[in-house]
């Protein structure tokens, strides 16, 4: 097939507004915000050389909803979750389950994981992180799903430090662990980082955190000279400076997603359903979606799986730059609440459910809420 030519993505047209807005960090500040021209918004979309084709879908056990909470994928092929049923029927730890093609019936690994309540797989998928009681108060531990060795470390939360995170999350090269704590007055915030090089914990203060309400998440990219963080209400950028990490820019979100496109920009949600990307490095600012209700990044930052306010349709295209190209729909039906790309960018698993479904649930009464399977996880293997 004779493939279209387009222009280099240098001489495309952009509108570059200089906007004078408040921040949540309090002062004015000018913001350069990039938007894409409409004939660029719409290039290349439907290039069958570069587009997403959907080669199989695959249904995952009935277990995959009900008893087994999916961690993530520990290769370009395999998935691994944790056992609910094992929390309350073992008193040495949770059982690891492991899950590969065809996809059709969970095995048990021979690892187990004290009881925890805060877990993070790695995205190469080797190690998961969790924090449990030890001896000596409370460890952070990495386990190596490789080998089942584990190396454990004193960490947070302690008689000082109280655990604001409500997840453990790892830079995109899968070596820095990171969540925040704070002190008992809320005043002084912390960063934990571990370094699973050699497994060591460090805290670092964070200052000019304003909007410090319901922390989501801290995440580090992958040099650790920048930390990404989530209160719910805004998406903050803070840089590594001397011995911690300081706040340089603040932006409103929506549901607080964000994530890495690589040590110096990131890709966050607004809370108008833009799709921001920011550079640190000149303080611009472009739109890449619009009308977005949620986004994820590949491992590699090339590829993007993303939905649509009010479609329960799930659309990938290609990161390039500031732009988004070849967008298309791959699966139509699900409003998903999980999606995670596979190491290698080959697979896309979706967990959600069909929107009625949702909707209904919302407006049943807690009491008589029922948890009900109307849409099982699957994987789309891409060609």
């Amino acid at each position: 097939m004779r493939k279209k030519k387009y222009a280099p993505l240098a001489v495309l047209t952009a509108i570059s507004l200089l906007l004078l807005t408040s921040s949540c960090m309090g002062n004015p500040r000018s913001e350069t915000i990039i938007i894409p021209a409409a004939d660029e918004d719409q290039t290349n979309e439907g290039d069958n050389a570069q587009s997403f084709q959907v080669q199989t879908i695959y249904r995952l056990p009935a277990l995959a909803a009900t008893d087994i909470s999916l961690l993530g994928w520990t290769s370009n092929a395999d998935l691994v979750g944790l056992d609910a049923e094992s929390r309350a029927s073992m008193t040495t730890g949770l059982r690891l389950q492991r899950l590969g093609k065809p996809y059709e019936q969970f095995k048990p690994l021979d690892s187990l994981i004290p009881g925890a309540n805060w877990f993070g797989l790695s995205p190469n998928g080797r190690q998961i992180a969790y924090i449990a009681k030890s001896t000596t108060g409370t460890a952070l531990t990495l386990l190596s799903l490789t080998d089942g060795k584990a190396v454990q470390s004193a960490a947070p939360p302690n008689s000082e430090w109280q655990l604001q995170s409500r997840t453990l999350n790892w830079s995109g090269n899968s070596r820095f662990l990171s969540y925040l704590v704070s002190g008992e007055d809320r005043t002084e915030q912390r960063i934990v980082v571990c370094d699973s090089a050699d497994g060591q914990v460090k805290l670092y203060p964070l200052t000019g955190l304003q909007d410090f309400g319901e922390i989501v998440k801290v995440v580090l990219s992958d040099d650790g000279s920048g930390a990404l963080i989530e209160t719910g209400k805004t998406v903050a950028f803070a840089k590594r400076s001397g011995s911690g990490y300081a706040v340089q820019y603040d932006h409103p979100s929506g549901n607080g997603e964000s994530e890495w496109v690589n040590d110096s920009q990131f890709a966050f949600l607004g809370f108008d359903g833009t799709l921001f990307q920011y550079d640190s490095r000149n303080g611009e600012l472009s739109v890449l979606l619009e009308k977005v209700d949620s986004f994820r990044l590949s491992p590699d930052r090339k590829l993007i799986a993303y939905t649509l306010n009010d479609q329960d349709t799930i659309f990938a295209g290609r990161l390039q730059g500031n732009n988004v190209l070849y967008k298309g729909s791959v699966y139509q039906g699900v409003y998903p609440f999980q999606m995670t790309w596979s190491p290698d960018g080959g697979a896309l698993l979706v967990d959600g459910s069909k929107r009625y479904a949702r909707s209904a649930a919302q407006i049943q009464p807690s009491s008589e809420a029922k948890p009900a399977v109307d849409l099982l996880p699957f994987i789309i293997q891409f060609r």
